[in-house]
């Protein structure tokens, strides 16, 4: 069975599951108790929902388009958003957290010629950095709230916050490091493959790293540090926009008004559940049933979980058809069913 094959049955096998699983909780919720609490959203709930939505997806694409402007690449808006769309959809398709796409879009951006492949390479990296740091910083807010409630147990808590501190240390550990030009990352990787028996992983791991870290580390030069520093606000602004969305829903089906540190412990608890449970496409089934478990923290029925659910995956399904129309009109469709190993062959 070849290497193309087995993806294929993985994909499949991963829709038929979380399709089993979506279908077991409407089942389990009621379907009419669901559409009740999505229809309760409203029409001006929804268009707030949906602008709240697109101003995500805006301050996204004006991250990436700050960092490329850095790199000497101009698009207008228009190439932007198809290309950081292209990339959105392979990844949100892919069963894996938060990665996948970004060769589309590095391929889209660059109309598939390599004279700034390099340069939207350097962007991309930058920009995913950025963003995960602005999603690291609400998520050690969120862990510190969860440490002082009742909500969540013992256990959970304290790993809530061990998780989210490490990635604090992470972050700024790095930042550290790349101001002050220390591969950190590429000798420690070094280290290791030199120590363990799966060495040649690791070995091609920290060829990759050290991409990585170079990218990076000129994006906190002298020259760009001004681009990085202002592309990371959009970059925050996105992610707190992201933790309004359950204060929307909420607010305009049912008046419930979520605090701040509920709305940033909600958002802390999404995070851990889109980052080790996105086992399906588009996290079909999964992620729905864990937004039941978050939001009954929080007293919040189940089918308001599962129609809150239902409208965030309309607003990114949205992104996604957005992304296929780009691909299709633009010579790309063949990214849309060839395994997304084979793509960086084709954008390097």
């Amino acid at each position: 069975m070849t290497k193309k094959m087995k993806r294929r049955i993985m994909i499949y096998a991963s829709i038929g599951i979380g399709g089993a699983i979506l279908w077991s909780i409407i089942h389990w919720v009621g379907w009419r108790r669901i559409t009740h609490e999505f229809l309760s959203l409203g029409a001006l709930g929804g268009a707030v929902f949906f602008l709240n939505a697109v101003l995500i997806f805006l301050l996204w694409a004006l991250t990436w388009r700050i960092l490329l402007s850095s790199y000497g690449v101009e698009r207008s808006w228009r190439e932007l958003l198809g290309a950081f769309a292209s990339g959105y959809t392979i990844t949100y398709i892919t069963p894996s957290a938060n990665f996948g796409g970004e060769p589309v879009r590095i391929y889209m951006i660059t109309h598939g010629f390599k004279e700034q492949t390099k340069e939207a390479t350097s962007s991309v990296i930058v920009e995913r950095f950025l963003n995960m740091g602005s999603a690291i910083l609400l998520l050690f807010i969120g862990s510190v709230y969860g440490l002082f409630t009742d909500r969540l147990s013992h256990f959970f808590r304290w790993g809530l916050f061990g998780w989210a501190s490490t990635g604090v240390l992470f972050f700024a550990w790095a930042i550290v490091s790349f101001r002050r030009h220390y591969p950190w990352m590429t000798k420690s990787l070094g280290i290791l493959a030199r120590l363990i028996p799966w060495r040649g992983y690791l070995e091609r791991a920290t060829v990759w790293f050290e991409r990585v870290e170079r990218e990076i580390d000129r994006a906190f030069s002298p020259r760009r540090r001004h681009h990085t520093q202002l592309a990371f606000i959009p970059a925050v602004l996105s992610s707190i926009l992201y933790a309004l969305n359950p204060l929307i829903f909420l607010y305009f089906t049912a008046g419930t008004v979520l605090s701040v540190l509920d709305l940033s412990l909600i958002f802390a608890l999404s995070m851990f559940l889109n980052m080790f449970l996105w086992i399906t496409p588009g996290g079909l089934g999964v992620v729905t049933g864990g937004l039941i478990g978050i939001f009954a923290l929080f007293g919040i029925g189940k089918a308001a979980a599962v129609g809150f659910s239902f409208a965030l995956k309309l607003t990114e399904i949205t992104y996604v058809l957005f992304g296929i129309s780009y691909m299709l009109t633009h010579g790309a469709s063949r990214f849309l069913h060839r395994s997304v190993e084979r793509i960086p062959e084709e954008v390097q």
